[in-house]
């Protein structure tokens, strides 16, 4: 038995239960404090990476400063020491102990069934709380997505990943450090997909798409790649909800518009804002007014102007004042050649510094158009040699597909949910879906089944092998809990004879399914009394499938033509077939008595004259001879 996996002599690591494009989550138990915690580790191949290293120690210490019951907790962090593989470097696994979350993402949530209106207000008043609440605490999540959102088993919003979070004084940097737009494309902000500097508002347009999605059971934008997606961001106006579900209010409607605005200044400001907003919508019917929006700051202006600025009225042709001679001097005003000429240099270079302003400004703003179109050609070229296809990899084995979609230059990053269509432990599919053209080294979404939520014990099992039946049901994701010996006419010895539950019923995934085998035995009934043909008809009788044996014998003791005895004892166990051989009674037969009788003495018994005369009758002559 393989020894049980501890780090920080506290924390037992258990099954695998979640693998993401950085870390795995494994279930976990605390030992010190006897409670069931999620723990999230670096995956060994990427801990060399600094990269790596920094983002996964910023999400730690991002969620470690939340405590919200909407916000999955951190509760420890540490780094588990790499065994030394020969390059003698020093390697650490960071590794964060959270709150175990046992329930389902929104992703899968929404995959699985429609979500009601009532339902999805209600999920996303849970996000909207997690959300403001980071905001107070300074930090923009940066990856709102139903991806990153659980609901437990009580209908509990939990929101996590921090993986790209930053504190707001970080994002004066753009969302891009290689002209890499960090995010999920169906879900970014238009600054985001511009690559600028992020602020709050930036997740409450993400916030904004995923209420779409929930209410309407698709994002607001959907296209052929990411590239595509994100230029709706930036461009184009979503569809009204109402004519995908019309059951959608205008109340619901005027929150989304306002939500997905282009322009930060025009959305909700914060989330307590948008979460009033939405409550008033959906519950007393209150649309969000065209002139309900919080009031920007305005841009600096010089102390005392409090005027607002004016735009200068244009030069009339006829207003020409400014170009007419000065009023003529007097005849008699002597004006010297000296100071005409300095009066005409004045002019000149006045002159001469608006024509080299107005050349350098042509000059500076035909540069930045150059340059801005040479690079923007220059990226679009280095975009499209980048550009890879997603393969089809549905209904490929787990392994098999994550291979292709490696060698086709993109990160998978599994996520595992129940199906009924696609076989335990082979993809679903990926998101986006395969054809869907991405950038090399790109995210992509694969999709594990993890079998039917609900499993039928296959009937076929009766009969198979207990390898077999264990093979099958572990396929299934069921467990075979013990195993008993039951009495069996018809199935061989160690062959499967019924389950509990039993075969062909309907169990839960992961349920215990214990196994009856086949003992290869009976048990020889009590026939003992009966006729012989009904003792026949018993033990042949499909249940027991024995033979039989009849033997009769004489006994004046035991009532005639019943049996009396058995080469088995009632309850005793036979092999399958065998012969039991009966005992029917039967009468015995009457024999003639010896003892003599009285007429029997009369004519039997010679007299004496006879007696002493019958010597000599032989010797006597008859009359003939005489």
């Amino acid at each position: 038995m393989s020894q049980q996996r501890i780090i920080n002599g506290r924390y037992e690591v258990g099954e695998l239960i979640g693998r993401g494009g950085m870390a795995d989550v494994y279930l976990g138990r605390d030992e010190r404090l006897g409670r069931t915690v999620a723990i999230k580790m670096m995956r060994p191949d990427l801990a060399r990476d600094p990269q790596f290293q920094t983002r996964f120690r910023r999400e730690a210490h991002a969620s470690a400063a939340l405590n919200h019951p909407n916000i999955v907790a951190v509760f420890d962090t540490g780094e588990e020491q790499l065994p030394d593989t020969g390059q003698h470097t020093d390697v650490s696994l960071p590794y964060m102990v959270m709150e175990y979350v046992d329930g389902d993402t929104l992703r899968a949530l929404l995959r699985k069934d429609e979500v009601s209106l009532d339902q999805a207000v209600e999920w996303s008043e849970g996000i909207l709380a997690a959300v403001a609440y980071s905001h107070e605490n300074d930090i923009v999540h940066r990856d709102i997505k139903p991806g990153n959102v659980m609901v437990d088993g009580s209908g509990a919003v939990k929101v996590m990943d921090f993986g790209i979070a930053r504190a707001l004084s970080d994002t004066s940097a753009t969302m891009t450090q290689t002209q890499a737009v960090v995010g999920t494309a169906q879900y970014l902000s238009p600054e985001q997909a511009r690559g600028e500097a992020v602020d709050f508002r930036s997740d409450l347009y993400s916030m904004g798409c995923v209420l779409f999605e929930l209410l309407t059971g698709r994002p607001p934008f959907v296209g052929d790649s990411p590239v595509a997606v994100a230029y709706q961001h930036v461009r184009e106006e979503p569809p009204e909800a109402s004519t995908l579900v019309p059951e959608i209010t205008p109340a619901l409607e005027s929150v989304l518009k306002k939500a997905l605005s282009k322009n930060r200044d025009d959305r909700f400001q914060d989330g307590k804002e948008f979460l009033s907003a939405l409550r008033a919508a959906h519950y007393d019917g209150i649309p969000v007014s065209d002139d309900q929006s919080t009031a920007v700051i305005p841009p600096a202006v010089v102390p005392g102007d409090t005027q607002a600025t004016q735009a200068i009225a244009p030069i009339s042709a006829k207003d020409d004042s400014i170009f007419e001679p000065r009023e003529e001097l007097p005849e008699d005003y002597e004006m010297t050649g000296q100071m005409e000429t300095v009066d005409d240099s004045r002019k000149s270079k006045r002159r001469r510094g608006w024509l080299i302003a107005l050349l350098l400004i042509l000059l500076l703003g035909g540069g930045a158009f150059a340059g801005w179109w040479f690079w923007n050609e220059a990226e679009q070229q280095r975009i499209e040699e980048n550009q890879v296809d997603i393969p089809d990899v549905s209904g490929m084995p787990e392994t098999d597909a994550q291979n292709a979609l490696t060698t086709a230059g993109l990160r998978p990053i599994l996520e595992y949910e129940h199906s009924d269509d696609v076989e335990r432990d082979r993809a679903i599919g990926t998101e986006p879906a395969g054809g869907v053209t991405m950038q090399r080294y790109d995210e992509v979404t694969l999709n594990i089944s993890l079998g039917p939520d609900e499993v039928q014990i296959p009937d076929s099992l009766q009969g198979a092998s207990e390898a077999t039946v264990r093979d099958t049901l572990e396929e299934l994701g069921l467990t075979v809990a013990d195993v008993s010996y039951v009495n069996s006419a018809t199935i061989p010895r160690d062959r499967l004879v019924d389950t509990n539950p039993s075969l062909g019923s309907t169990v839960s995934y992961g349920a215990t399914v214990a196994l009856r085998m086949s003992s290869g035995e009976v048990e020889v009934p009590d026939v003992r009394g009966m006729t012989a043909g009904d003792a026949e008809n018993t033990l042949t009788a499909a249940e027991l499938g024995l033979g039989i044996d009849v033997v009769e014998e004489e006994n004046a003791d035991e009532e005639t033509g019943r049996v009396f005895e058995q080469s088995v004892d009632p309850g005793e166990n036979a092999s399958q077939g065998s012969v039991i051989t009966v005992t029917i009674a039967t009468e015995p037969e009457e024999t003639e008595s010896p003892s003599p009788s009285p007429d029997d003495d009369e004519t039997d018994s010679p007299s004496p004259s006879e007696d002493e005369s019958s010597p000599d009758d032989e010797d006597s002559p008859t009359d003939e001879e005489s």
